[in-house]
Protein backbone atom coordinates (compact mmCIF):
# COMPACT_ATOMS: atom_id res chain seq x y z
CA UNK A 1 0.00 0.00 0.00
CA UNK A 2 1.04 3.62 -0.42
CA UNK A 3 -0.23 7.12 0.30
CA UNK A 4 -1.65 7.14 -3.23
CA UNK A 5 -4.04 4.33 -2.21
CA UNK A 6 -5.66 6.56 0.42
CA UNK A 7 -6.29 9.73 -1.59
CA UNK A 8 -10.04 9.11 -1.87
CA UNK A 9 -10.88 6.41 0.67
CA UNK A 10 -9.45 7.14 4.10
CA UNK A 11 -8.77 4.24 6.47
CA UNK A 12 -10.57 3.58 9.73
CA UNK A 13 -8.26 2.65 12.60
CA UNK A 14 -9.71 0.58 15.43
CA UNK A 15 -7.92 0.41 18.80
CA UNK A 16 -8.89 -0.94 22.20
CA UNK A 17 -10.76 2.20 23.31
CA UNK A 18 -10.99 4.28 20.13
CA UNK A 19 -12.03 4.41 16.51
CA UNK A 20 -10.20 6.86 14.27
CA UNK A 21 -12.28 7.79 11.24
CA UNK A 22 -13.19 10.58 8.86
CA UNK A 23 -15.69 12.94 10.43
CA UNK A 24 -18.98 14.04 8.89
CA UNK A 25 -22.01 16.26 9.62
CA UNK A 26 -23.27 13.76 12.20
CA UNK A 27 -20.30 14.72 14.40
CA UNK A 28 -21.17 18.43 14.68
CA UNK A 29 -22.86 18.12 18.09
CA UNK A 30 -19.89 16.20 19.51
CA UNK A 31 -17.46 18.81 18.17
CA UNK A 32 -19.51 21.67 19.62
CA UNK A 33 -18.95 20.20 23.09
CA UNK A 34 -15.19 20.81 23.03
CA UNK A 35 -13.63 22.19 19.84
CA UNK A 36 -14.09 25.87 20.70
CA UNK A 37 -12.76 25.48 24.27
CA UNK A 38 -10.22 28.30 24.41
CA UNK A 39 -7.94 26.31 26.74
CA UNK A 40 -7.23 23.88 23.86
CA UNK A 41 -5.62 26.74 21.94
CA UNK A 42 -3.22 27.89 24.65
CA UNK A 43 -0.30 26.14 22.94
CA UNK A 44 -1.87 25.63 19.49
CA UNK A 45 -0.24 28.71 17.97
CA UNK A 46 -3.54 30.37 17.07
CA UNK A 47 -7.00 31.16 18.37
CA UNK A 48 -10.08 29.14 17.36
CA UNK A 49 -10.98 29.65 13.70
CA UNK A 50 -14.44 30.39 12.34
CA UNK A 51 -14.98 26.69 11.63
CA UNK A 52 -13.78 25.72 15.10
CA UNK A 53 -16.26 28.12 16.65
CA UNK A 54 -18.98 26.81 14.31
CA UNK A 55 -18.21 23.18 13.41
CA UNK A 56 -20.95 23.03 10.78
CA UNK A 57 -18.65 25.19 8.62
CA UNK A 58 -16.17 22.28 8.54
CA UNK A 59 -18.63 20.29 6.47
CA UNK A 60 -19.99 23.04 4.21
CA UNK A 61 -17.56 22.33 1.35
CA UNK A 62 -16.89 19.06 -0.42
CA UNK A 63 -13.78 17.30 0.81
CA UNK A 64 -10.80 17.45 -1.54
CA UNK A 65 -8.83 14.40 -2.54
CA UNK A 66 -5.51 14.50 -0.68
CA UNK A 67 -2.75 12.30 0.65
CA UNK A 68 -3.18 13.94 4.05
CA UNK A 69 -5.24 12.35 6.82
CA UNK A 70 -7.61 13.97 9.29
CA UNK A 71 -9.21 11.55 11.70
CA UNK A 72 -11.85 12.20 14.30
CA UNK A 73 -11.08 10.28 17.48
CA UNK A 74 -14.20 8.44 18.63
CA UNK A 75 -14.34 7.11 22.19
CA UNK A 76 -15.94 3.68 21.89
CA UNK A 77 -17.52 3.79 25.34
CA UNK A 78 -19.32 7.09 24.64
CA UNK A 79 -19.62 6.84 20.83
CA UNK A 80 -18.52 10.48 20.64
CA UNK A 81 -15.84 12.34 18.70
CA UNK A 82 -13.52 13.50 21.48
CA UNK A 83 -10.48 14.65 19.52
CA UNK A 84 -8.68 14.92 16.22
CA UNK A 85 -5.40 13.78 14.74
CA UNK A 86 -3.80 14.84 11.46
CA UNK A 87 -1.01 13.58 9.23
CA UNK A 88 -0.27 16.39 6.80
CA UNK A 89 2.46 18.51 5.15
CA UNK A 90 3.58 15.36 3.38
CA UNK A 91 6.90 15.87 1.60
CA UNK A 92 7.88 13.58 -1.27
CA UNK A 93 5.81 10.75 0.25
CA UNK A 94 8.64 10.38 2.76
CA UNK A 95 8.03 12.76 5.65
CA UNK A 96 4.89 14.20 7.27
CA UNK A 97 3.82 16.29 10.21
CA UNK A 98 1.45 15.10 12.93
CA UNK A 99 -0.88 17.26 15.02
CA UNK A 100 -3.44 16.22 17.60
CA UNK A 101 -5.83 17.51 20.21
CA UNK A 102 -8.25 16.00 22.67
CA UNK A 103 -11.24 17.26 24.61
CA UNK A 104 -10.22 18.35 28.13
CA UNK A 105 -12.74 15.89 29.57
CA UNK A 106 -10.78 12.94 28.12
CA UNK A 107 -7.22 14.10 28.75
CA UNK A 108 -4.92 12.31 31.16
CA UNK A 109 -6.20 8.78 30.48
CA UNK A 110 -3.71 7.61 27.84
CA UNK A 111 -6.25 7.95 25.03
CA UNK A 112 -4.13 10.29 22.92
CA UNK A 113 -1.12 7.99 23.29
CA UNK A 114 -3.30 5.13 22.07
CA UNK A 115 -4.52 7.17 19.09
CA UNK A 116 -1.06 8.48 18.21
CA UNK A 117 0.56 5.06 18.46
CA UNK A 118 -2.05 3.57 16.14
CA UNK A 119 -1.53 6.36 13.58
CA UNK A 120 2.25 5.92 13.67
CA UNK A 121 1.86 2.16 13.20
CA UNK A 122 -0.51 2.75 10.28
CA UNK A 123 1.83 5.25 8.61
CA UNK A 124 4.91 3.07 8.95
CA UNK A 125 3.24 -0.21 7.97
CA UNK A 126 0.74 0.92 5.30
CA UNK A 127 2.48 3.89 3.62
CA UNK A 128 5.93 4.76 2.40
CA UNK A 129 6.42 7.44 5.06
CA UNK A 130 9.85 7.20 6.71
CA UNK A 131 9.60 10.05 9.23
CA UNK A 132 6.87 11.78 11.19
CA UNK A 133 7.63 15.04 12.95
CA UNK A 134 5.92 17.83 14.86
CA UNK A 135 6.56 21.00 16.80
CA UNK A 136 5.41 21.51 20.39
CA UNK A 137 5.33 24.68 22.50
CA UNK A 138 7.89 24.22 25.30
CA UNK A 139 5.19 24.72 27.94
CA UNK A 140 2.94 22.02 26.48
CA UNK A 141 4.24 19.26 28.76
CA UNK A 142 1.29 16.91 28.14
CA UNK A 143 1.84 16.88 24.37
CA UNK A 144 5.55 16.25 24.44
CA UNK A 145 5.16 13.58 27.13
CA UNK A 146 2.62 11.88 24.84
CA UNK A 147 5.06 12.06 21.93
CA UNK A 148 7.90 10.62 24.01
CA UNK A 149 5.65 7.84 25.33
CA UNK A 150 5.10 6.51 21.80
CA UNK A 151 8.74 6.82 20.74
CA UNK A 152 9.26 10.34 19.39
CA UNK A 153 12.63 11.90 20.13
CA UNK A 154 13.30 15.56 20.78
CA UNK A 155 15.38 16.74 17.83
CA UNK A 156 15.67 20.44 18.48
CA UNK A 157 14.73 23.54 20.42
CA UNK A 158 13.70 26.60 18.46
CA UNK A 159 13.98 29.85 20.38
CA UNK A 160 11.64 32.69 19.41
CA UNK A 161 10.40 30.86 16.33
CA UNK A 162 7.02 31.06 14.65
CA UNK A 163 4.58 28.27 15.42
CA UNK A 164 1.47 28.83 13.26
CA UNK A 165 0.68 32.48 14.18
CA UNK A 166 2.59 32.74 17.46
CA UNK A 167 6.22 33.56 18.16
CA UNK A 168 7.43 31.33 20.97
CA UNK A 169 10.00 28.76 21.98
CA UNK A 170 9.15 25.27 20.80
CA UNK A 171 10.62 21.81 20.50
CA UNK A 172 10.91 19.72 17.36
CA UNK A 173 10.10 16.04 17.72
CA UNK A 174 10.50 13.23 15.23
CA UNK A 175 10.21 9.51 14.85
CA UNK A 176 11.82 7.41 12.12
CA UNK A 177 10.39 4.23 10.67
CA UNK A 178 13.82 2.63 10.98
CA UNK A 179 13.83 3.27 14.74
CA UNK A 180 10.19 2.54 15.42
CA UNK A 181 9.51 -0.68 17.29
CA UNK A 182 5.95 -1.95 17.39
CA UNK A 183 4.88 -3.54 20.61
Amino acid sequence: MSLQDYIIEKPVIDTEHLILRTMDKNDIDDLKEWISDISLYEYWGKRPSKSEKNPEVLFSKPEKATKSFHWGIVHKQDSKVIGEIWIYLIENNRMAKVAFRLSKQYQGNGLMSEALKSVIEFCFSKTELQKIWTDVHILNHASYKTLEKVGFQREGHIRGGKMVNTYCDYYLYGILKSNYITS
